[in-house]
């Protein structure tokens, strides 16, 4: 369930999100080049828009092992090891991001009661990208709990195949 949930931000959302950037940006400079008449804000709605396909896409990312990953060291080792380097990195990951997620979620919450707005041509509320942040660290965190999930239970499965020969 969790699984197809991060497939759909990550594919569907973020395909609608780059298409839409796409476009927007397109449209801007036809307009401002041809017609001297840009579209206003492009720049805050594309800046919103690349938070969104940021942290739309972490949790799926990790799922499919996308994040890059440096494995010329662990790759002289047994598998096991290897388990255990990878229980190591995504212990670490799931700490780093509570840690990101909270400080961030205390942003976003700092950002809506002080209402703060973009700098730009509009003064669009900086509230609703902030919270995307969190969001997606949240659903990055618990990726990491089902990968670490996996990750114990092969180590578990590994070693009760080798007790019984």
């Amino acid at each position: 369930m969790f699984a197809v949930f991060e497939k759909y931000l990550s594919a569907i959302a973020g395909g609608i999100l780059l298409l839409a950037m796409m476009l927007l940006v397109s449209a801007d400079v036809v307009g401002r080049y041809f017609f001297d008449l840009p579209i206003e804000g492009t720049m805050e709605l594309v800046e919103f828009m690349m938070v969104a396909l940021l942290y739309f896409s972490l949790a799926h990312t990790q799922a499919v092992r996308g994040h890059i990953k440096v494995d010329i060291f662990l790759s002289h080792f047994s598998e096991q090891t290897q388990l255990f380097f990878d229980l190591i990195s995504c212990l670490l990951g799931l700490f780093l991001f509570i840690l990101i997620t909270w400080q961030s979620l205390a942003a976003a919450i700092n950002c809506w009661k002080f209402w703060e707005t973009t700098f730009g041509v509009l003064a669009l509320p900086i509230f609703p990208a902030k919270v995307l942040v969190p969001f997606g660290c949240l659903l990055l965190c618990i990726r990491y709990l089902i990968d670490i999930r996996g990750i114990i239970r092969n180590i578990l499965h590994k070693e009760s195949l080798h007790a019984n020969p």
